[in-house]
């Protein structure tokens, strides 16, 4: 079984270019079949098939997932993916070969390759980024005193506000609370630019 990585995206640009790709994509998720057979659980919205109608070989792009919660505003296109392995850097690509006006802002994780990555520098849509995961939820950051102060409440003691401290923090409680069945795990989100993008 693969892992599974999830991405959400937003588009923005020229407003008839997001009203065509949004066109798009809503005519192949509303088809009683899909455009290109498929085993995916959700067939019509196989990131293939998008693949295929902007014009593309599926077999040529990576395409291992589907899309969800598909919508367009005044200002931009929003959808969500998940794929096997990775996200879907090389669509994004494709969607800014086909469309060239417009840009686009994504946050990507998974747990099993240990990736949390946006490209939004500035947080214009994504701004967390420190993740503290414990019992019992995620919990999302956009500085590192905020995440240290979170852990810190959570375990009763003061922690120094920086990555090295969260860590320490965390490593230090799993170490001392060996019999629970869950560890506190602490993610620093990642900043990159679309040039660094593995396609």
């Amino acid at each position: 079984m693969s892992n599974p990585a999830f991405m959400s995206v937003y588009f923005e640009g020229k407003k008839r270019e997001l009203k065509s790709l949004y066109g798009k994509m809503k005519r192949l998720q509303e088809r009683k079949k899909p455009l290109v057979e498929n085993g995916y659980y959700y067939p019509t919205r196989w990131l293939g098939n998008l693949v295929t109608r902007l014009g593309t070989d599926w077999h040529e792009v990576y395409c291992r997932g589907t899309w969800s919660d598909l919508r367009l505003t005044e200002n931009y296109l929003y959808f969500f993916t998940e794929t096997a392995w990775e996200p879907p850097y090389a669509l994004l690509k494709l969607i800014k070969k086909v469309y060239p006006s417009l840009s686009f802002y994504f946050s990507a994780e998974g747990d099993d390759w240990d990736a949390y990555l946006t490209n939004d520098a500035e947080g214009k849509y994504y701004s967390n980024r420190y993740i503290v995961d414990c019992e019992p939820d995620i919990e999302y950051f956009d500085t590192i005193e905020e995440a240290c102060n979170h852990l810190s409440a959570y375990i009763g003691k003061n922690i120094a506000a920086t990555w090295q401290g969260l860590c320490e923090a965390a490593d230090k409680w799993n170490d001392e609370h060996p019999d629970t069945d869950w560890l506190i795990n602490v993610k620093q989100i990642g900043v990159i630019s679309d040039d660094e993008l593995c396609v």
